[in-house]
């Protein structure tokens, strides 16, 4: 399994750093420098998460905590930080925490690795398209800088991983490419319900958890939205 996802994750990847670097020719020396070490750390993550579905269930399950409570704590703190009552929110919060656990529990590593590649895929491709071509906003409300443009990009990426890594989830090249679609569609509904929380707390970080990434809920929000809202389709 590892080969032949180490030969769609380090192609990827090296698109992607190519795209941010034409991305950021402009930008000020800090900015590139911040990008690229959120790069680097988001490339650990990815690999770190092929680690653990190498390992087996046991290794999933354990990460698949670890995400789930971080992101509680998380959660807790910015809705501390709202002005106005916010336990109500904690519903769809746990709802959507057990689902994700429910998927990682019942699909076997190679399809949870396989969503979770996907999603990658896509918010990666997203933010590099998006400060490449970005133009049009897509949720100025909640995310100023999303734009039309990373989104296309990013559904792009991600129905491209679909397609290069659908021998994990045993999908034939169509059923690939809608489940694809279909993630990244769910990890951007995800990535906005991320962004309105931390406005409503003025955050711009849920936690310095992992340094460079915003916390584990800006890392792993869409990967806990697509699994749980489109992970019944594996």
């Amino acid at each position: 399994m590892i080969p032949a996802v180490l030969a769609v994750t380090l192609p990827l990847s090296a698109l992607g750093a190519v795209l941010m670097a034409l991305g950021g020719r402009k930008r000020e020396a800090a900015v590139r420098r911040a990008r690229w070490f959120k790069f680097l750390g988001f490339f650990l993550i990815v690999h770190a998460v092929v680690a653990a579905a190498w390992a087996g269930r046991p290794a999933v399950l354990a990460l698949a905590a670890v995400i789930v409570l971080a992101g509680a704590w998380e959660l807790n703190l910015a809705f501390r930080g709202m002005a106005a009552p916010s336990r109500w929110l904690w519903i769809p919060a746990l709802a959507l925490f057990v689902l994700f656990l429910t998927r990682c529990w019942t699909l076997a590593p190679a399809a949870i690795l396989y969503i979770f590649l996907v999603v990658a895929t896509f918010d990666g491709f997203s933010q590099v398209t998006g400060q490449l071509l970005g133009r049009t906003p897509l949720a100025p409300a909640l995310s100023p800088a999303k734009t039309l443009e990373g989104l296309a990009g990013g559904l792009a990426g991600a129905v491209l991983a679909a397609l290069a890594l659908a021998g994990l989830a045993g999908l034939p090249p169509g059923a690939a490419s809608l489940r694809g679609a279909a993630l990244g569609l769910a990890a951007l509904a995800g990535d906005l319900a991320g962004s309105w929380t931390k406005r409503r707390a003025g955050l711009k970080d849920f936690s310095a958890l992992l340094p460079g990434q915003g916390g584990f809920l800006d890392r792993f929000n869409s990967f806990l939205a697509a699994a749980a809202l489109a992970g019944g389709l594996f």
